[in-house]
């Protein structure tokens, strides 16, 4: 069997015009698996074929269009015709871009007119900044120009650098975005909000003189289960805290909606979740980094030596003490706790003291009381009665923003890539890879894409 593929354009003035895209197949009756239905090569040359001819035919209506001048109806004057590419998921495509000369009303227009620039401000489809920025934010850039190149028809790969910028710039607009969307219209009204905020590190460039920088990552949720995740290098970030006020307003935060920040208790997060949330805040010690705290010390009363009958006995007085501290702590018992471990911290250093074997674990078993005797100090105002919310379906940790930090930063920016970053670049990466996780890319590049400046404007 022979096939061919026709392309059959219609152009605003009812011109009819016909291509021939691809043929293919052969005159003998043999068939198999391998040769049924379009190869993949067949299903590029097809749709590159295709991309070509509606390109070219689309740019040279909308030239003609734009030829005649909207006041006296008369044709513009041509001044020159240049060529013009324009990269899309489909392939490059080199078109006709001429140029036109001031009407000679000289009403609408007194400058050269480019319409092909108007079409293709970016020399790109915003489909294609889209995808390439998308790809670029979950894989390494070559491994994603690779990627795209094995199922796209795409002739001209871009080249790592390339596709670095586009991506850069996607995360730009982004951002952009984000500012000038805190006036929108707000959700329903949510009942209550949960703001979960922690920091990562990102290793830093050798030029910024320092060997990692914060990142600060949260994730708000509201009553009705949807989830937001919001990220940004402080530093680098335009108007932080209304960016992150503007989150809080799409899930429905009023000034009377309260709202629950988890946090490790570190001032940074704190201040910034208190700054952007419009109505009352109740703070909430994460119990996740109060429990790795406890588990710390609990590991250290595991291995206890057991050289004899009475270190495996203090051993297991000493694990047994540690879950008495955790059982207190989990129900917000704060006062009970620090007795505890004020007095286990006296046992402590009693056997530090001695000569024998478990002198050694004693003082690290002492070291580590004593750093969560400090820690539970310094955040006892907002230590609460775990159980009770845990009951009551509150929030009471920040594991869920922890795995989101893991994805973020470490599958993307850290260790596992090797990858050194600036905090400019990785402000705007994070930007693109939030947007992908909350599924919010294609509309919000969209909308960003048509608010963003442009050298060509169109005559009135």
């Amino acid at each position: 069997m022979e096939w061919r593929v026709m392309v059959e354009l219609i152009a605003s003035d009812g011109t009819v015009r016909t291509h021939e895209i691809s043929t293919g197949g052969s005159n003998t009756a043999e068939c198999s698996a391998a040769t049924v239905g379009l190869t993949l090569a067949d299903g590029k040359r097809i749709l590159a074929g295709l991309q070509h001819h509606l390109v070219q035919a689309q740019s040279e209506d909308y030239c003609r269009q734009r030829r005649v001048c909207s006041h006296c109806r008369l044709q513009r004057p041509l001044k020159d015709v240049r060529a013009r590419r324009l990269a899309s998921l489909f392939g490059t495509v080199e078109v006709r871009a001429p140029r036109f000369l001031p009407c000679r009303c000289a009403v609408t227009r007194r400058h050269t007119l480019n319409p092909v620039a108007e079409i293709m401000p970016d020399r790109c489809t915003p489909e294609y900044e889209r995808v390439i920025a998308k790809m670029g934010s979950l894989l390494p850039y070559r491994r994603a120009r690779t990627l795209l190149s094995e199922f796209l028809p795409l002739d001209d790969l871009p080249a790592v650098e390339t596709t670095r910028r586009r991506t850069m710039r996607v995360g730009a607009r982004l951002e952009q975005q984000a500012v000038a969307s805190q006036t929108l219209a707000p959700a329903a009204a949510a009942q209550a909000i949960a703001l979960s905020i922690d920091g990562g590190h990102v290793r830093s460039v050798r030029s910024y003189q320092v060997r990692s920088f914060e990142v600060m990552l949260a994730q708000v949720s509201n009553d009705d289960g949807k989830q937001v995740v919001f990220s940004s290098m402080p530093a680098e970030a335009d108007r932080q805290r209304e960016q992150l006020r503007g989150v809080l307003h799409r899930l429905g935060a009023t000034p009377a909606t309260p709202v629950t920040i988890l946090s490790d208790g570190a001032d940074g997060p704190r201040s910034l979740g208190e700054a952007a949330s419009v109505g009352p805040t109740h703070h909430v010690l994460d119990w996740f980094h109060l429990a790795m705290r406890i588990q710390h010390a609990a590991q250290a009363a595991k291995s206890w030596p057991n050289t004899s009958a009475e270190e495996c006995a203090a051993g297991s007085r000493l694990s047994e003490t540690i879950e008495r501290v955790r059982w207190r702590l989990w129900h917000g018992q704060v006062g009970r706790s620090l007795e505890l471990i004020g007095e286990t911290m006296v046992t402590l250093e009693g056997m530090a003291e001695t000569t024998s074997a478990a002198a050694a674990a004693a003082l690290k078993l002492e070291r580590l009381l004593g750093d969560l005797e400090t820690y539970v100090c310094g955040q006892s105002d907002i230590i609460i009665d775990y159980a009770t919310a845990r009951r009551r379906k509150e929030p009471i940790s920040t594991a869920v923003t922890e795995s989101t930090v893991q994805w973020l930063l470490h599958r993307r920016l850290n260790a596992q890539q090797q990858m050194r970053w600036s905090p400019r670049g990785a402000h705007l990466m994070l930007k693109v890879r939030c947007a992908v996780m909350n599924g919010t890319l294609e509309y919000d590049h969209a909308v960003a894409e048509a608010k963003a400046p442009r050298p060509y404007r169109r005559a009135a």
